[in-house]
C-alpha cells in the first residue's frame, strides 16, 4: 500500500511540473509574439512619420493621429507645422532605437507602444523622436493611432543637466524641445 502511495504521489508531481511546464511556455509564446508585433507595428509606423517629416507632408502626417488625438490636441496644424519646421528643410537620413516599449497587449486592450529613435540629418545634426500610439482599441478606435509626438532638437550627449525630462508618455501633444526651450527640473 505505501509504495502504491509513493508511486501515485510521484506521478501527481511529473503531471503537476508537466502542466506548470506547459503553462510558462504558452505564456512565454504569448509574449515573444507580443514583441514581434510591437516591434513590426513601431517600425511600420516609424517609418510613416519619418517619411511625412522628410516630404515635408503634414496632411499625411496628421492622417497618422487618432481621430481623438486630432480632436483633442489645441491647434494640431500649427504644430504640425512646428514640428517639420524643427527640421529646417533638413531630411533624416537615419532613424536608430531599441525594441519598442508597450502597455497591454491585443487581448488586454488599449495596446499603446512607445518608440525612442536617435536620428541623424543629412546636415549631420543629431535629434531624438519620441512615438507614442495606440496599436489596438477594439472598445474605442477612434483612439488608434498616433497621439504624441516628442522632438528633441538635441542629441543625448548635448541634453542640458537640468532637463526635466519632457512630456509623459500618454499626454496627447506635439512637443518639441531645444536647447533654448526646454522643460527643467
Amino acid at each position: 500500500m505505501r509504495k502504491l502511495t509513493c508511486a501515485l504521489l510521484c506521478l501527481l508531481m511529473i503531471l503537476s511540473i508537466a502542466f506548470c511546464l506547459t503553462g510558462c511556455k504558452s505564456r512565454t509564446d504569448e509574449m515573444a509574439g507580443l514583441e514581434v508585433h510591437t516591434d513590426k507595428q513601431i517600425n511600420k509606423m516609424k517609418k510613416q512619420v519619418i517619411k511625412c517629416i522628410n516630404k515635408q507632408d503634414k496632411e499625411g502626417l496628421k492622417k497618422l493621429f487618432s481621430k481623438d488625438a486630432q480632436k483633442h490636441i489645441d491647434d494640431l496644424d500649427g504644430k504640425l507645422d512646428q514640428l517639420i519646421g524643427a527640421f529646417n528643410g533638413n531630411k533624416i537620413e537615419s532613424a536608430k532605437g531599441r525594441g519598442p516599449n508597450f502597455k497591454g497587449s491585443i487581448q488586454t486592450q488599449p495596446l499603446h507602444i512607445y518608440g525612442k529613435y536617435h536620428l541623424v540629418l543629412n546636415s549631420k545634426e543629431k535629434y531624438r523622436i519620441y512615438i507614442s500610439f495606440c496599436d489596438k482599441n477594439d472598445e474605442e478606435p477612434d483612439k488608434e493611432g498616433v497621439f504624441q509626438i516628442e522632438l528633441r532638437t538635441f542629441s543625448r550627449e548635448e541634453s542640458p543637466r537640468d532637463f526635466s525630462g519632457g512630456a509623459y508618455q500618454d499626454d496627447y501633444g506635439i512637443f518639441i524641445y531645444t536647447l533654448q526651450n526646454y522643460p527643467k527640473k
